[in-house]
């Protein structure tokens, strides 16, 4: 990671957001070598979103942190940088791009999300991921053009929805439900009943697991970034296994922790084409 940041300070926070996204650290060893760190810093900015929407189990904290990043990334437009993620950015990229109000809205979508009320079916559940992750596309493809702003939202929307499956009891005990309402009743199941390990749960998860597969393969990897391609195929991979499994659960959030040889070769694939792009 030294390469990615030489005082260290940006290297901490890769290396703490590759723990629990492998395939970051594997993307960036393809990312071009100009546009390493600044790619970085914005995964790593990602995923501080999605943490303060997601993780934080409070929600004020968590209205906090994001109102927090909201003024941080207004200044970081002003050049008033205070953050090692968004003086990576600036120094690398112009954030004067991108409107004020583009992060606040992102901001205030990631907190509502927190709030959704359950979706009434797989595409409904998708759709309202994608208008966090729509607007966050734009503002990515403003400062690393050019990209796909559809197939990137619903690459990123996919990539929430299977991380929010994996963490399932995490989800259910904050009120949220990462799956459809209509697949709890195909199944004749409660909301309760998922936190109940036994087969009618896993065979309500091998469905929702196969529904998402579907929805994975129909997503164009062309246009998308080495970080974001090697997800979507990291994750075409860890559904693949997870719905065949007899915990699929489980199997699942074991997955997570692992990167399949063809998510790299994605993301050499994203760089290739990105070059050729830019050279065009």
């Amino acid at each position: 990671m030294s390469e990615v940041d030489d005082d260290g300070v940006l290297a901490s926070f890769l290396g703490k957001w590759a723990q629990t996204a492998p395939e970051l650290e594997v993307a960036l060893a393809f990312t071009p070598p100009s546009l390493r760190a600044a790619q970085g810093a914005f995964a790593c900015l990602v995923h501080e979103l999605e943490y303060a929407a997601f993780g934080i189990a409070e929600p004020q904290p968590a209205l906090f942190k994001l109102q927090w990043w909201t003024e941080e990334l207004a200044a970081a437009g002003r050049g008033e940088a205070s953050h090692p993620l968004t003086q990576a950015l600036a120094a690398a990229v112009p954030l004067a791009r991108v409107a004020p109000e583009s992060w606040q809205a992102v901001c205030a979508l990631a907190f509502s999300l927190r709030e959704a009320a359950p979706a009434g079916d797989g595409e409904s559940l998708l759709a309202e991921f994608a208008a966090l992750y729509q607007p966050l596309a734009q503002i990515q493809t403003q400062l690393f053009a050019p990209l796909e702003v559809a197939a990137l939202s619903r690459a990123r929307s996919l990539a929430r929805v299977v991380r929010e499956c994996a963490n399932l009891g995490a989800a259910l005990a904050a009120g949220r439900l990462p799956l459809p309402l209509d697949l709890l009743a195909r199944h004749r199941l409660a909301r309760g009943d998922l936190a109940q390990p036994g087969a009618a749960s896993s065979a309500l998860m091998r469905d929702w697991l196969g529904a998402l597969r579907v929805h994975a393969a129909a997503i164009d990897p062309r246009g998308l970034d080495p970080i974001s391609a090697a997800t979507l195929s990291a994750d075409r991979w860890r559904l693949g296994h997870a719905q065949a499994a007899e915990e699929p659960l489980q199997a699942l959030c074991d997955r997570l922790a692992r990167v399949p040889l063809r998510a790299t070769l994605a993301a050499w694939r994203a760089r290739r084409a990105g070059a050729v792009s830019a050279g065009s």
